[in-house]
């Protein structure tokens, strides 16, 4: 079978349906509706002579087949992508797209370098550059690099994997709060230590329960696992739990008189803030160096 441009689109279609685990939920990601896509998929389960995936009432799943022609195809936009980069690579000008995974909220702390760097960046000649930016957890972000999803990024990792480069950039300090009519506001030293023990507390899974150490955590209290700050701050607000913040996300609420940070001087703790990029002989392709490089020299400026 020799490939064409119809079997090229009808292979992204498949893709796209695997990924979303169904045609239903790759409607609003294909822009078509689902009798559309169903009659792509019919059209290249003809073309390729084998039934790709099961669809109806009882639910989508592929075939063995079509689990193999979704890895195979898989390879094959993987390769072209990384046959566009390289052609890229050979121009001088600063053009293609750079992919960035990040973690949430760091747009509040003036210590971040991503947008002055972003700044910076924007003011190089001969930038046609499309950025993609992705906000998740660090697991996925981590992820992302590996697999050539993203070309940089950005929060905070417990465990370096070998695979990947990890540059420091700044760090970020935490705080323990409580909303403003909790029972623990105005608490200090031995007598908040003794209480923190027994409230219910909020804590980041990327952390790996580093937060929860500190707030003399026990195990038959029930906590509350988010993969975001932002979780975090609804549960705190609402007054039901503790737990930590950035400092830089959660002032707003501190002026507004609804949150309240406890003991500041004992319960804080600082994460280190990285970028990742994947380990490579090669060079980078030239407009991601140059946005290494802009990140980078940020960073010097700013420290």
């Amino acid at each position: 079978m020799q490939l064409g441009d119809i079997d090229l689109r009808l292979l992204r279609v498949f893709l796209a349906v695997a990924d979303a685990n169904g045609i239903s939920n790759a409607q609003a990601l294909l822009g078509r509706d689902a009798s559309t896509i169903s009659k792509h998929i019919g059209q290249l389960e003809s073309r390729l002579g084998f039934r790709l995936c099961e669809r109806g009432r009882s639910g989508f799943a592929l075939t063995e087949e079509g689990a193999t022609i979704y890895r195979r195809a898989t390879e094959l936009f993987n390769a072209t992508r990384r046959f566009e980069q390289d052609a890229l690579a050979m121009q001088r000008q600063l053009s293609g797209p750079i992919r960035i995974a990040m973690i949430d909220n760091l747009i509040t702390d003036a210590t971040c370098p991503l947008m002055p760097t972003l700044q910076r960046f924007s003011r190089r000649e001969q930038n046609d550059v499309e950025f993609f930016i992705d906000i998740t957890a660090p697991a996925k972000i981590e992820q992302a690099v590996l697999d050539n999803q993203a070309d940089i990024g950005i929060g905070i990792f417990m465990h370096g994997l070998q695979e990947l480069e990890y540059l420091p950039l700044y760090e970020e300090r935490d705080y323990l709060y409580v909303a403003s009519g909790h029972r623990l506001a105005g608490l200090v030293g031995e007598q908040l230590q003794q209480a923190l023990i027994q409230e219910r507390k909020v804590a980041r899974e990327f952390l790996e329960q580093a937060d929860l150490l500190l707030m003399g955590e026990q195990s038959e209290v029930p906590h509350a696992w988010v993969s975001n700050i932002e979780a975090a701050a609804m549960l705190i607000l609402a007054g039901s739990h503790v737990g930590f913040l950035p400092g830089h996300f959660a002032n707003r609420w501190v002026e507004r008189g609804e949150l309240v940070a406890l003991d500041p001087q004992q319960f804080q703790r600082v994460s280190s803030i990285q970028a990742i990029t994947r380990k490579n002989k090669r060079r980078p392709r030239p407009v991601l160096q140059a946005f290494l490089d802009d990140l980078q020299q940020t960073c010097v400026t700013c420290n």
